[in-house]
């Protein structure tokens, strides 16, 4: 038996003097409100209307629960209420600060169509992760080691002149000749705060060390666009995606000798978020990360 649906019919019976006119106001068939009344006295162990009067009257017994009956659908008319709300509240997702404008749109366009609603919010590597600890948010697009992440983003080097060639490190080193104007020799590798994470620094770190560079030569910088700054200024090159490089209006190189990677992962308060976030986005996710061939 639905409760509700019956008690609903006990309430327009006693507003209305019916159970006719209560099933016209309910517009639902005489018969059907019928029912609901005689599976409401079975419930509840008592009768409800006065059958042998010509017009429906609710029996003692019915007017001292039509009280609670009233609350209870005025109860179950706000839970409903306060279910569409929370149907049309945003799913809040934090994501990397990297990921431009238009492809967040792009993702929240598409959302909107599968009937998700998305409040991304872009934020630093560990800010994601406190964002997701503390469920400040409810998705989280969390950095984390490469080898079995969700996304895998290759990086390189990027900076302002063309060159074709692959970059490895040891060309990196300082040199007391003066080579020429496209050198790589003496370059500094920038890091962002993306990749200012250990399983990309210490990556990075070794490999640096291995190939003979100096700790000056990979400076970290607090914010992108200070990075940004000093390749425009200064030559350096940044590590970044090559996704990011051509936001930037950079040349991008891959590496050769050294494998590095941004890996992601979904964090979320709950599987139902993390799932029908992935369901209706996953690509475009994909795409604002810098994930290259995605689809």
């Amino acid at each position: 038996m639905d409760l509700v649906a019956a008690c609903r019919v006990l309430v327009e019976v006693e507003e209305r003097g019916g159970v006719t006119r209560a099933a016209a106001a309910l517009d639902i068939a005489q018969s059907v409100a019928s029912r609901r009344i005689d599976a409401l006295e079975r419930h509840l162990g008592g009768p409800l209307l006065e059958r042998s009067s010509r017009s429906a009257v609710l029996t003692p017994f019915g007017k001292d629960l039509v009280p609670s009956a009233r609350r209870l659908v005025q109860l179950a008319d706000e839970l409903e209420l306060d279910a569409d709300r929370a149907r049309l509240r945003p799913v809040s997702i934090a994501v990397p600060e990297t990921c431009t404008t238009r492809d967040l749109a792009v993702a929240e366009a598409t959302a909107r169509g599968a009937g998700v609603r998305l409040d991304l919010r872009r934020e630093p590597p560990a800010r994601r992760a406190e964002l997701a600890a503390t469920r400040t948010v409810r998705v989280s697009i969390v950095a984390v080691p490469a080898a079995g992440a969700r996304w895998q983003v290759p990086l390189g080097a990027a900076g302002r002149r063309h060159n074709d060639r692959p970059l490895r490190l040891e060309g990196l080193r300082t040199r007391r000749t003066i080579r020429r104007h496209d050198d790589d020799h003496g370059s500094r590798l920038r890091i962002g705060p993306e990749d200012d994470v250990p399983h990309v620094r210490d990556v990075l770190d070794r490999a640096a060390e291995a190939a003979g560079l100096l700790p000056s030569q990979l400076p970290t910088d607090a914010t992108t666009t200070s990075s940004l700054a000093a390749v425009l200024a200064d030559g350096d090159l940044l590590l970044c995606s090559e996704a990011e490089s051509v936001a930037y209006g950079l040349h991008w190189r891959p590496f050769v000798g050294t494998e590095l990677a941004r890996g992601y992962a979904v964090l979320a308060e709950s599987e139902h978020d993390a799932d029908a976030v992935q369901r209706a986005v996953a690509d475009e996710l994909a795409v604002a990360l810098g994930v290259p061939d995605v689809g």
